[in-house]
């Protein structure tokens, strides 16, 4: 199932069950990066010609921007872990899909579909649920970086 997106959307109204006030981009950035990335990351991801370069590049140095409170779980080997596959089970929901790949950018895909884009998409993939998201780095020499990240306890 895809549905249509709009970058920068007031409301994340491709799921009409959502009750969210923000744009899956600001509660990307206000939940998951460090304050002082704030303000320039968004900016990209809502701005159609910077969205690309933004994010790829947050995608390069995302440990640079990731609130290091916020992740959950992480490595090279996330997605293959039985934690993160009960987590991919339990949450069930439709999520927005950003990457550098046109092929992938700005879909939306139930979290488990999502995952199995991203495991198979060589660049850089960040999927943005209600509560938690999910970024798998490009692909890359040494190995790719992969985080999942919870603005609350996980169930």
């Amino acid at each position: 199932m895809l549905y249509e997106y709009k970058a920068g959307i007031d409301k994340m109204s491709a799921d009409p069950s959502n009750t969210m006030d923000d744009s899956y981009e600001q509660h990307f950035v206000r939940s998951f990066i460090r304050k002082e990335r704030h303000e320039r990351l968004l900016f990209e991801l809502t701005t159609p010609k910077k969205r690309y370069d933004g994010v790829s590049r947050f995608c390069h140095q995302a440990g640079e921007f990731l609130d290091p409170a916020k992740i959950v779980m992480a490595g090279e080997d996330l997605d293959r872990e039985a934690a993160f596959a009960e987590f991919v089970q339990a949450h069930d929901e439709l999520c927005l899909v950003l990457s550098p790949d046109f092929f992938t950018d700005e879909q939306f895909l139930p979290l488990k579909d999502a995952v199995r884009q991203a495991v198979m998409c060589f660049d850089a993939v960040l999927i943005i649920g209600k509560s938690f998201a999910v970024v798998f780095g490009e692909v890359m020499k040494g190995g790719r970086g992969k985080y999942l990240l919870s603005d609350s306890k996980l169930d």
